[in-house]
C-alpha cells in the first residue's frame, strides 16, 4: 500500500510554521531597514551642512565685522567690545539649500521654523552670540563668537540638528 503523501505534488508546498518563520523574518528586518535608511538620510543631511558651512560661516564673521564697522546688511549696528544680539534680539540668518544667504529671520521664524523666506527655500539657519573673555591686564580684550548652524530650518528650534562654531575676536 502506498502512503498517500509519496507522490511529488505533496512534497512541493510550505508548511505553517515554515511561513509563520518566513513572516518573523520579515517583521523584524523590514523594520532595520527603514530604520537604517532614515539614518542614513540624516547623516546626508549633516554632511551637507558640514560642506556647506565652508562658505555659511565666513559669510556670518563677515556680517559680525560689517556690524562692528557700523554698516551691517542684515543686524543692527554695534561696537568693537559690545556684545551681540542686543538684549530683547536674536541674530539669525536663512541659508538656502545651497548655502547662500536669503535674509535675517525674526524671533518667531526662528523658534517655530521656516521653509520659505522672500520666496526663496531655507534650508539652514545660523544663530549668532558672543560673550566678552576676561583678560589680563595689558593685554588685547577678546570676546567669543559663537554661531550655530542649525538644520532643517523647518523644524522648531528645539529639534534641529546643531553644528557649533567658536571663534574670538578682538
Amino acid at each position: 500500500m502506498k502512503h498517500p503523501c509519496s507522490n511529488a505534488l505533496c512534497l512541493h508546498g510550505a508548511s505553517l510554521i515554515e511561513a509563520v518563520i518566513a513572516i518573523g523574518v520579515l517583521a523584524v528586518a523590514i523594520p532595520v531597514v527603514f530604520g537604517t535608511l532614515a539614518e542614513a538620510g540624516k547623516n546626508a543631511l549633516a554632511a551637507q551642512a558640514e560642506t556647506r558651512s565652508t562658505w555659511m560661516i565666513p559669510t556670518c564673521m563677515n556680517e559680525i565685522r560689517a556690524s562692528r564697522a557700523g554698516h551691517p546688511q542684515y543686524f543692527t549696528p554695534t561696537t568693537p567690545g559690545q556684545t551681540f544680539p542686543p538684549t530683547g534680539e536674536i541674530w539669525a540668518l536663512a541659508f538656502s539649500p545651497e548655502g547662500q544667504p536669503i535674509g535675517r529671520l525674526s524671533q518667531a521664524f526662528y523658534d517655530k521654523g521656516t521653509k520659505e523666506l522672500n520666496g526663496k527655500t531655507v534650508r539652514y539657519i545660523a544663530a549668532f552670540g558672543s560673550s566678552v573673555i576676561p583678560v589680563n591686564h595689558g593685554t588685547t580684550p577678546m570676546m567669543r563668537v559663537d554661531i550655530s548652524l542649525e538644520f532643517p530650518a523647518a523644524a522648531v528650534a528645539a529639534k534641529r540638528r546643531k553644528l557649533d562654531f567658536h571663534t574670538r575676536i578682538p
